[in-house]
């Protein structure tokens, strides 16, 4: 005798729809939808773009390269090591003497005016003392960089480096129409005041 068998009830289908506009897509945005980046993805990065800067730091100094000798300074100790493939010794001689440092100061073009009176500064010996030339630094009167902002005028001009071999006292042009960058020679008194409102009404 055959046993009948019980069949048990399958479970409906489920029915696709299409959602509706509004359902569609949720102006809701959560986490998942943008990639995160890790901080530690971003360090070897930054520590890539540093050391393939070769940059000894950041403001007056950033534009000096590694390995540098200035007067003063301590060079580097492989400077003075026995060169045998040559059979000679390295040069001993700082690559930067006192005074003036480069041709910064020679550069055509006036900078922005900072400021009409001088600034007195006692300078220290063996000290690198950066000149700004632009204007547009907010250390007047030295250089902070700021030559180098994307939003600042390229006027061509570069930080006047200067190193003194004594200690003295020196008074540093403000309105940046020096002959004698980075000193003072008197020429904020030939600055004449320009009316702004002069034109408005021609």
């Amino acid at each position: 005798m055959k046993t009948a068998r019980k069949l048990w009830p399958s479970s409906p289908k489920p029915i696709l729809t299409r959602p509706s506009a509004p359902e569609a897509r949720s102006p809701e945005l959560t986490h998942t939808d943008y990639p995160m980046v890790s901080l530690t993805q971003l360090r070897p990065l930054t520590a890539s773009l540093t050391k393939c800067s070769q940059k000894t730091g950041f403001g007056p100094y950033r534009l000096h390269r590694k390995g540098q000798h200035f007067v003063g300074t301590e060079p580097d100790p492989l400077k003075y090591h026995l060169n045998f493939f040559f059979f000679q010794l390295q040069n001993k001689k700082p690559e930067h003497p006192y005074g003036l440092q480069g041709t910064n100061h020679l550069l055509p073009g006036k900078g922005k005016i900072a400021s009409r009176l001088p600034t007195k500064v006692l300078m220290k010996k063996d000290k690198i003392y950066a000149w700004c030339s632009c204007g547009y630094s907010a250390s007047q009167p030295l250089c902070d960089g700021s030559h180098n902002l994307v939003y600042i005028p390229d006027l061509k001009l570069r930080p006047v480096r200067f190193i003194p071999d004594r200690d003295t006292e020196v008074w540093l042009c403000n309105c940046k129409q020096t002959g004698k960058r980075p000193f003072c020679d008197g020429s904020h008194s030939q600055i004449k005041d320009v009316d702004k409102k002069a034109g408005l009404f021609d």
